[in-house]
């Protein structure tokens, strides 16, 4: 009964470690199921149990306990009591590793150390323990936002020489495998070991207000003030994400959507699609040399205008492109430009000399027939 206790013991040392964890503000942690075998002979192990963690990313506690059975080459010893296969065995260990940290893609190696007590290879009894410390390491692979596979190894010794049991001891390697669940944590959910990007996420941004509004087509001044300032304002958003439909910073953008919405906080009010775009303003030859900073690009794939961007000067512009993987500059001397340029077939400017080219169509507007598709450009290069 004195092993039992001390067991209850270390399960609640356990339990009192993790309330302070738990009040950090970005603990995390996970509930795993696992088997595990330990094949050192004369003792054969095999068990099956569930794991608790908590901590903060890359450093936390883990307690553990399994129940399975075990075999046992002879002694040579003769007892009146038939032994047991049953056994069990429990930890409580020190993680060094992303096993708190958000999942995201990828393997995420971890190291551990601990305390921890087993029953004996063939216990007369099933309170029969040893007193144990171990240390080992792991590799662990996320699965989606919770899910996660892991494998590890550990190395147990004698903390005690103590009891009869202690002889059944051996020093072998256990194997583990299992599955686990991960839930909490006020940090994002991102890779624990992220790629390389080529920013950081843009600030969020209010809605473009309703007040002070300028709609097509616009006067001179109005329009061009509104270009000047439109290139320093889209720039903010590089690294958002392309969204089909998207007009939002928060979730996502398309091409038409982008231009709408930075154009918008100027004060400008845009069409809708890029087809749409193509139909209003003043006509600019679509050209380098007769771009200015603030005019609209605009490309066609499959017989039809279908992108829009805005140029920056110098052969460059800023755009929301899905083969770009959202907001971002673009070259038209780079191999990947050179399909813009391939495909470009308008420009339009928000202002221009002081004649105004009314829509395309006497009928006036073009009606909203469907949104942008995604562009078929080859992606940025590495």
């Amino acid at each position: 009964m004195d092993h039992l206790r001390r067991l209850i013991g270390l399960s609640g040392a356990l339990s009192y470690l993790a309330v302070p964890a738990c009040l950090l503000a970005q603990v995390g942690g996970g509930v795993g199921f696992y088997g595990s075998l330990e094949n050192a002979q004369p003792v054969t192990r095999t068990l099956g149990g569930m794991s608790l963690s908590v901590g903060t990313p890359y450093l936390g506690i883990r307690g553990s306990g399994g129940i399975g059975i075990s075999s046992l080459a002879s002694l040579g010893t003769v007892s009146s009591q038939n032994p047991s296969n049953l056994v069990w065995a429990t930890n409580a260990d020190l993680l060094l590793g992303p096993v708190n940290a958000g999942l995201g893609e990828g393997f995420m190696p971890y190291t551990f150390v601990g305390l921890g007590m087993e029953s004996s290879a063939q216990p007369y009894q099933f309170t029969d323990a040893i007193r144990t410390w171990g240390y080992g390491g792991g590799l662990q692979l996320a699965l989606g936002q919770i899910l996660s596979v892991s494998g590890e190894a550990r190395w147990r010794h004698l903390a005690a020489q103590a009891t009869v049991a202690d002889s059944q001891f051996v020093r072998g390697i256990e194997y583990r495998v299992g599955i686990g669940f991960h839930f909490g944590g006020s940090r994002s959910r991102a890779s624990a070991y992220p790629t390389r990007r080529t920013s950081s996420a843009p600030p969020s941004a209010p809605r473009p207000t309703r007040t002070s509004r300028t709609t097509w087509p616009v006067s001179t001044s109005a329009g061009s003030g509104a270009a000047r300032r439109v290139v320093p304002a889209a720039e903010q958003y590089i690294g958002v994400p392309y969204r089909y439909g998207g007009t939002s910073p928060r979730t996502g953008f398309d091409c038409s959507g982008f231009v709408q919405y930075v154009y918008g906080m100027q004060g400008v009010d845009l069409p809708r699609t890029s087809r749409q775009m193509a139909a209003a303003g003043t006509a600019i030859e679509p050209s380098t040399r007769s771009m200015a900073v603030g005019d609209l690009m605009l490309f066609t794939q499959g017989g039809r205008i279908s992108h829009v961007a805005i140029y920056a000067g110098n052969g460059r512009f800023i755009h929301s492109s899905s083969s770009g993987h959202g907001v971002r500059y673009d070259d038209l001397g780079t191999n990947r430009g050179r399909w813009f340029l391939d495909h470009l077939v308008a420009a339009r400017r928000v202002a221009g000399d002081g004649r105004i080219l009314v829509n395309a169509f006497a009928g006036g507007t073009i009606a909203f027939d469907h949104l942008d598709p995604p562009d078929s450009a080859p992606p940025p290069s590495r």
